[in-house]
């Protein structure tokens, strides 16, 4: 599987299908919960709830960094069907570029609803 992920980059001239997913921050001292407390004074000694606020942390801020590079992909279409872009090849790669990453992070998405979905037919 990791082998065909991979491949994606190399198939498509270049393009980093990884680029808009940045890269993984596991640090989340001080994260705040919904409560407005500081989370990491409640870690235990395996520290649960610090993974578990850094996975949704990272989880927000990758949907954050997908949701501006849709934006940017949308207004960059706008200005090649105006006329405003000088190098319109360079925006059809950030275009490109914007497309590989909602598929990927749709993708993503499946592979963890089948994860689940497993776990859910698991008899006990």
């Amino acid at each position: 599987m990791a082998g065909s992920i991979g491949s994606i980059g190399g198939g498509l001239g270049g393009i980093d299908p990884f680029a808009g997913l940045g890269s993984i921050n596991t640090d989340v001292g001080g994260a705040k919960g919904a409560t407005g407390t500081d989370e990491s004074s409640k870690v235990g000694a395996t520290g649960e709830a610090n993974s578990a606020s850094g996975f949704a942390s990272m989880l927000a801020d990758k949907i954050s960094s997908l949701s501006s590079q849709q934006t940017a992909a949308s207004n960059e279409m706008n200005a090649v069907a105006t006329g405003q872009v000088d190098d319109v090849a360079q925006s059809m790669v950030r275009i490109e570029q914007a497309n590989v990453s909602l598929q990927m992070a749709t993708q993503v998405r499946n592979k963890v609803i089948e994860a689940y979905q497993e776990i859910i037919r698991m008899q006990i």
